[in-house]
């Protein structure tokens, strides 16, 4: 089996790992990221965690196993590790043996969870069971008691790079997502947008939104709306509604493979419209998103031919920092410097 490009990806980082509602107590989920192999389960007491889905014996998933809430046990031998990986029995061993089963452990993830989300941390290293996270989890923006709704999850056929660069590219907007709720072709104008670096990337300073999309004028009182990329992937719109509201949009990229990236949406708004015209604002969501993912089944078709690529101009501008961002991160992580941001305040201009 092919060796995975390492350079591919970034690691000492989090990744969006799922929706909460997605991981039930006393139940094992099988996920890649990052090309490997992780089991998620959630305990008895609703707490998540993540660990290297092989058993240490013969590598079996574990998550084809048995899990109780408190006790996995592997389908093959009947291993038994608890929620940390540590194993606690061999079943085949006599009970008067003096080897030390809690020696034995299955490598385990960080695991965040904030707002109804759960997120993983991929070290790049694992030479160790008792992993301490280089950087802190993501900036969700919301009160510890609020949560986000989730909205949809595509796979994209496409790898991290090519799906960053979608996500943070203006200039495919008017094309892709042409929609009556939205706005056309027949409305570009030239768009001016003031730039500022963060810890992890950097966001497009808080402004009023275009006047040439509908989908900001259905929101009453002043409006304005900050958005913000931070590697490994993740974009965020924080949109606030005169002094009492607001609504938070974030796409998060996770990587699965070389081939396949997952996208997740979740959203909260404050209005309290919001819980009566849920399921229309999420059928729009995965309509938008659908849109995404019918141009990267184009582009998947495209790359197959290994094309020579291009990036011109203000309007990719972003997908260059990205570039550099991920250059100078894995520098970092390689020599064990500090991470210095390479972007610089600057406003860019874009026809959209």
């Amino acid at each position: 089996m092919a060796q995975p490009n390492e350079s591919l990806y970034l690691k000492n980082l989090w990744y969006f790992a799922m929706h909460g509602d997605h991981l039930k107590r006393g139940k094992l989920l099988a996920r890649e990221i990052l090309g490997e192999r992780i089991v998620f389960g959630r305990d008895e007491n609703n707490k998540a965690f993540a660990l290297k889905d092989n058993c240490p014996h013969r590598g079996v998933p574990l998550s084809e196993g048995w899990y109780d809430g408190k006790v996995i046990q592997c389908c093959y031998h009947g291993w038994q590790f608890n929620n940390e990986g540590t194993c606690i029995n061999i079943p085949a061993i006599a009970p008067d043996n003096n080897i030390d089963f809690t020696k034995i452990k299955v490598f385990r993830y960080p695991i965040h969870e904030a707002n109804n989300t759960v997120w993983i941390y991929i070290p790049d290293k694992k030479l160790h069971y008792n992993v301490q996270p280089k950087v802190a989890p993501p900036e969700l923006v919301l009160d510890p008691d609020q949560k986000f709704l989730h909205v949809e999850s595509v796979v994209l056929p496409a790898n991290i790079d090519h799906s960053v660069i979608g996500l943070i590219d203006p200039a495919h907007v008017t094309f892709v997502h042409q929609s009556w709720y939205w706005r056309s072709t027949k409305k570009m104008k030239v768009k001016e947008k003031h730039f500022e670096p963060t810890p992890l990337g950097f966001k497009m300073a808080r402004h009023a939104p275009s006047n040439n999309s509908k989908g900001y004028s259905v929101l009453n009182g002043k409006t304005s709306t900050e958005i913000t990329f931070e590697i490994p992937g993740n974009r965020t719109e924080h949109i606030l509604i005169g002094t009492k509201h607001q609504v938070v949009s974030i796409t998060t990229l996770t990587p699965i493979n070389e081939h396949e990236t997952e996208l997740n949406h979740i959203f909260y708004s404050s209005l309290p419209a919001t819980k009566w015209l849920w399921w229309p604002l999420k059928k729009l969501g995965q309509k938008f998103i659908g849109q995404d993912l019918g141009v990267f089944k184009k582009l998947s078709k495209g790359l197959e031919s290994g094309p020579t690529l291009m990036l011109i101009g203000e309007p990719d501008a972003q997908s260059k920092w990205y570039q550099e961002i991920k250059r100078i991160w894995q520098k970092a992580q390689q020599e064990n410097i500090p991470f210095e941001n390479p972007v610089k305040p600057q406003t860019l201009h874009w026809v959209t």
